[in-house]
């Protein structure tokens, strides 16, 4: 078995095991977003310039990560001047864009699923209700918080570093840039949280569909050769 299909197949049993998990204790949303309200200061971090400035910085490398991956792609298959194996790379990136951050979070998820984002709730002095991760609710009419969608597309971005350093030839900063891409990802979505514009599941449910996503495409027999863990 490749080690992109072991993946695929962990990232299955990950995704039912946190399914069963956000199920049966739903309130480990609610618990996780109250480390981060104060009963007077609401959600207090959202309020500090700084890391509105971070949040801004981490969005316009997800865009930027796109838009490269995408002017790549049309200049190879223009000019035909790059490796074979990147010229799938850029496809892989695209498509995992395309088909994660954009359709299906952006949408479908969050203009349908209807779940109320945290600063909205009740539980935080809001005027709307709770929902549980997996239950469809009438409590939000667009953008709403199932699932993140900058927490999909921070993971998009990580696939996207992923798939070149793994496939090109390495470089004295591969490691560098791996680790860096890692802590923007983990940055990105712990921002999300802690601003109280997404619940825990709504992250990690991100995480999990665009990760997914790509690994489904790398099962395809053109993007087979190519190396994602």
């Amino acid at each position: 078995m490749s080690a992109n299909r072991k993946a695929l197949r962990d990232c299955v049993v990950l995704l039912a095991i946190m399914m069963m998990i956000f199920t049966a204790w739903p309130s480990l949303d609610i618990w996780a977003s109250s480390l981060f309200f104060s009963s007077s200061d609401g959600f207090w971090l959202a309020r500090l310039h700084w890391i509105d400035v971070l949040r801004e910085t981490i969005w316009l490398l997800i865009i930027l990560g796109f838009v490269g991956a995408l002017g790549m792609l049309v200049f190879t298959k223009v000019f035909r001047s790059t490796a074979p194996v990147l010229d799938k790379v850029w496809e892989v990136i695209v498509l995992t864009y395309l088909a994660g951050p954009i359709i299906l979070v952006d949408a479908i998820l969050k203009r349908y699923w209807g779940r109320a984002r945290p600063s909205t709730v009740e539980e935080f002095g809001g005027p709307l209700d709770f929902t549980p991760a997996f239950m469809i609710s009438d409590q939000c009419p667009k953008n709403c918080s199932f699932v993140s969608g900058e927490g999909s597309g921070v993971t998009a971005l990580l696939i996207a570093v992923l798939l070149v350093t793994r496939n090109m030839v390495p470089s004295k900063y591969s490691r560098l840039i791996t680790i860096g891409a890692f802590a923007v990802a983990a940055t990105g979505l712990s921002l999300r949280i802690v601003m109280g514009r997404h619940f825990l599941s709504d992250t990690v449910f991100a995480v999990l569909f665009v990760t997914l996503i790509a690994l489904g495409l790398l099962q395809l027999k053109r993007y087979k050769n190519l190396r994602l863990f």
